[in-house]
């Protein structure tokens, strides 16, 4: 008895078609940063002006941004394997005080002071910024899957490009019990003024080496809620000697497209 072909064909095509919904999935994602984080800068020589304390910048809230990608998963029966490319974009405010000298206060911030005042003259600042930072991410992540692959945790490296970074400061100078606010400043972090020793000490590294971790609940057969926490290991500063601790929070919904 002869086989039909026509089923036969139909078979062979789906079978590996079915696998391969089952082995590889892939969509795009979107949702929200939270970033948090303190940085201990160094003290600071400027010639001809003074000199700058070292700086520990404090964590002033929780900063918000926005995150958009593409993300693709290969299972292995309870295990995966999942990587992506996301554009991000991480919000950092802190606030510190330090007191210099008024004539470095005003070379740090613009400040018009009296010119009564001698350059020597000891000025409490006040400074709170908010820096940015909008990176390409692309993380290698493995991972485990419970509940018929619904519930996941994983963990694993990533690369972190930075796309563009900036910082708005602005600055209080208290000097005999009067407060005076300066303009507020932007600077370019990526590409700082070189002849500004302390921007210059801030300059965001190009690239740099993540770690991140997280968990994730697939609904409804198609979307992904995912919570990733990333820690910058390699350090996002170009000076290794500014320390401290910066941690990324991100929550995304994504949509399975196949």
């Amino acid at each position: 008895m002869r086989t039909p072909l026509l089923p036969v064909v139909l078979l062979a095509l789906t079978i590996p078609v079915s696998l391969a919904q089952n082995r590889f999935e892939g969509g795009i994602r979107g949702g929200v940063t939270l970033t948090h984080g303190h940085t201990t800068v160094p003290a600071i020589a400027i010639p001809r002006v003074g000199n700058v304390p070292e700086l520990n910048n404090r964590t002033n809230g929780i900063g918000t941004g926005y995150s958009a990608g593409l993300w693709v998963r290969r299972n292995f029966n309870r295990f995966f394997v999942q990587t992506g490319i996301d554009y991000n974009r991480f919000v950092l405010p802190q606030e510190t005080d330090f007191t210099v000298s008024a004539g470095t206060a005003a070379f740090l911030s613009g400040l018009s002071l009296p010119a009564q005042i001698p350059n020597q003259t000891p000025v409490g600042i006040n400074l709170i910024s908010e820096s940015v930072l909008e990176s390409i991410n692309v993380p290698v992540l493995v991972g485990r899957a419970w509940l018929g692959g619904r519930l996941r945790a994983f963990a694993g490296p990533g690369l972190l490009v930075t796309a563009k970074a900036q910082v708005k400061q602005n600055t209080t100078a208290r000097l005999a019990g009067l407060a005076i606010d300066a303009p507020e400043t932007t600077t370019d972090l990526a590409n700082p003024d070189p002849g500004n020793p302390l921007t210059s000490t801030l300059k965001i590294s190009p690239v740099t080496y993540t770690l991140e971790a997280g968990a994730g609940y697939t609904f409804l057969s198609r979307f992904d809620l995912d919570i990733r926490y990333m820690l910058p290991v390699g350090g996002i500063y170009n000076d290794a000697n500014v320390s401290g601790y910066i941690g990324m929070g991100i929550v995304t919904l994504g949509v399975r497209l196949f």
